[in-house]
Order: structure tokens, then C-alpha cells, then sequence
């Protein structure tokens, strides 16, 4: 039975190994085996919004270096902080616990509509984003370890999500 009740993430996606505390990257001994890399393509596949976004996600790293308060930060980085403390791994988003943070980030001022789906749709490009930069490393030297790679990362690009990672996961030419 999953913490928190009904569950938010496809079972593929719920079975992602790396915390939050990690910011979802892989671990970088984990071995290039076909068995990993058909979970990596499983991910993306799961990650891949149906339909181009209206702007690209992730949003670019944010530096508060100068802000002088909390109050000048972008609603995404409250709520990434607020999410991971709630769910620090994708198995516990559930409806249960994603309420919980919705509350938390309506009280720190957060607009908060469409919440879930937003929120989803952050960690989507968060997992998909951590995932190419994996994926890169491995077919960096063996393009050929992953065949599929050239038609997901331009699924990516052409959708506005993690753009960058999926442009650099592809080996030189």
C-alpha cells in the first residue's frame, strides 16, 4: 500500500531509485547494461509531455545570489522545496501528500492553481532531465548501446522539455 494514498505517478516512474535529496540524478556507477537502459527509455517515455509545452521545462537553475529575501523567489522553487520535503522520493507523490504540499505552498504564497498538474509536469522534466544526462554519459563512447536516442531526444526538443539535456545526451558526430 503506498504512504499517502492513490498514487500520482505511473508504476514506471514510482519505481525511479534516486531521491529528491539527489535531485534525481543517477548514480554515476550505474552500469550501462541494456537492462538499465531500456528502464532510462521507459522513464523518458513516461516523462514525455503529449503535446509541446507552452514554455520549456525544467526552468533554467536559479541563483538568489543578491536576493535579499525569500520573497523574491520564483513560485517553482518554493514549491520544489516544499514537494521534496513532502515526497522525496517518486513513490511517496501521492494525492494525499501532494495536498499536503499544496496547503504548505498556499500559505507561503504560492498561486496554487492547477497545482498537481503543474507540479507534475516540474517533476516530469526534473526525472527526464536527470535521466538523458545519465543516458549521455553512457552512449557518449557507444552511440549504439542506445539506438532509440536520437528519436527521443527530438520528441524532447520538439516539446519544449529538457531541452539542453536532451540535445547534450547526444554523442558528438
Amino acid at each position: 500500500m503506498t504512504v499517502g494514498g492513490t498514487p500520482l505517478l505511473p508504476e514506471v516512474l514510482r519505481a525511479y531509485p534516486y531521491s529528491w535529496s539527489r535531485g534525481f540524478a543517477w548514480d554515476p556507477g550505474t552500469e550501462g547494461s541494456g537492462e538499465n537502459l531500456a528502464y532510462a527509455r521507459a522513464v523518458l517515455e513516461a516523462c514525455l509531455p503529449p503535446e509541446p509545452l507552452a514554455e520549456p521545462l525544467p526552468p533554467e537553475e536559479f541563483d538568489r545570489d543578491g536576493l535579499p529575501d525569500w520573497d523574491d523567489v520564483p513560485d517553482w522553487v518554493v514549491v520544489r522545496r516544499v514537494v521534496r520535503n513532502h515526497m522525496p522520493y517518486t513513490w511517496d507523490m501521492t494525492v494525499g501528500r501532494m495536498a499536503e504540499a499544496e496547503a504548505e505552498c498556499a500559505a507561503e504564497g504560492v498561486d496554487t492553481t492547477d497545482f498537481t498538474e503543474r507540479t507534475l509536469l516540474l517533476v516530469h522534466a526534473w526525472l527526464a532531465q536527470e535521466t538523458l544526462g545519465w543516458v549521455g554519459v553512457v552512449v557518449e563512447h557507444e552511440p549504439d548501446l542506445a539506438p532509440w536516442l536520437v528519436d527521443v531526444v527530438e520528441r524532447y526538443v520538439a516539446r519544449g522539455m529538457a531541452v539542453r539535456a536532451a540535445q547534450d545526451a547526444l554523442p558528438a558526430r
